[in-house]
């Protein structure tokens, strides 16, 4: 098979990168996941060979199928990945060591607050938008929000953290995962957000709806569980924010500037969930939101 060299980033926190993605990804492989085989790990250097998965994104195939109007094809295409990820949390979580995971073993309101509401806050509102705003309270608001993840404890999921549709490639007709790299123990709820929640795609949202519920199939859930839509609420919410404090800091710190065309779906999408919010006080956050999308991008 064709493969490739990944070469670690710079620096101590750069092999621990590399490290966990061996473990991780040799984990996964050897539970049946479909994530690229890795051949082999030099340790002293970081540089890992890893199997050539081409370069398909699931974005690519989904883009396509909406733009041709192929609603069926579209949903054929998201309940195969709906089945990838419940493999990768039913197969993935057994035997899995958080002592593995480079940046924390588990996801948490910590982790919440820093990574999302305040990357949210200081790359995006700030960083990117410039907006003026009370910092204090929406630093209330967010920590609110961030508080309630602890609610839900680590489940002893697997949680990738970034499983979105740039995340995964179609090889040889099979779905697989990549960037799998900073995953953790997590609630199940969190990568079903980030899948169906993606700005990379921006589904309509009576399939994301359609595909909530073969979610909830696929794992035995009922449409009645309110505790898991809750969860799955609250995670919808989060993960739009890490992705707008990520597509601020890109485009305005890295100057990639592919990254500012999906804020805009990213922030009607957050808008939209917000407005059926009603656990947390988000007054502030929905007036940012409200101010950002009237801003040019």
């Amino acid at each position: 098979m064709p493969a490739v060299v990944i070469e670690p980033a710079p620096g101590p926190q750069g092999m621990k990168e590399a490290e966990s993605f061996f473990i991780i990804g040799r984990h996964l492989f050897s539970r049946g996941v479909p994530v690229p085989e890795i051949y082999y790990f030099e340790r002293d250097s970081g540089w890992l060979v890893v199997e050539d998965l081409g370069n398909k994104h699931v974005q690519d195939e989904a883009l396509f199928l909406l733009s041709e109007g192929n609603m069926a094809g579209f949903k054929q295409l998201y309940a195969r990945v709906l089945d990838v990820l419940v493999l990768m949390q039913e197969q993935g979580s057994q035997g899995f060591n958080a002592s593995w995971c480079w940046q924390g073993p588990i996801y948490d309101s910590r982790l919440a607050m820093e990574k999302e509401g305040l990357y949210f806050l200081k790359a995006f509102l700030k960083g990117y938008m410039e907006l003026s705003f009370s910092e204090e309270i929406l630093v209330r608001e967010l920590a609110e929000l961030s508080g309630l993840v602890d609610d839900y404890g680590s489940q002893g999921f697997i949680l990738h953290r970034d499983f979105q549709s740039r995340n995964l490639m179609i090889c040889q007709e099979k779905i697989m995962i990549i960037d799998f790299q900073a995953a953790r123990l997590g609630p199940p709820a969190y990568d079903l957000a980030s899948v169906l929640h993606d700005p990379y795609v921006n589904m309509p949202w009576n399939i994301r709806q359609e595909l909530y519920h073969k979610y909830l199939e696929l794992t035995g859930r009922t449409a009645g569980d309110k505790g898991f839509g809750r969860q799955f609420h609250l995670f919808s919410i989060l993960r739009l924010l890490q992705a707008l404090g990520a597509y601020g800091f890109l485009t305005k710190v890295k100057k990639r500037y592919f990254f500012r065309s999906f804020m805009k779906p990213a922030l009607k999408g957050l808008e939209r969930l917000l407005q059926d919010w009603h656990h947390t006080d988000c007054r502030e956050l929905r007036r940012c939101i409200h101010a950002a999308m009237a801003r040019p991008f």
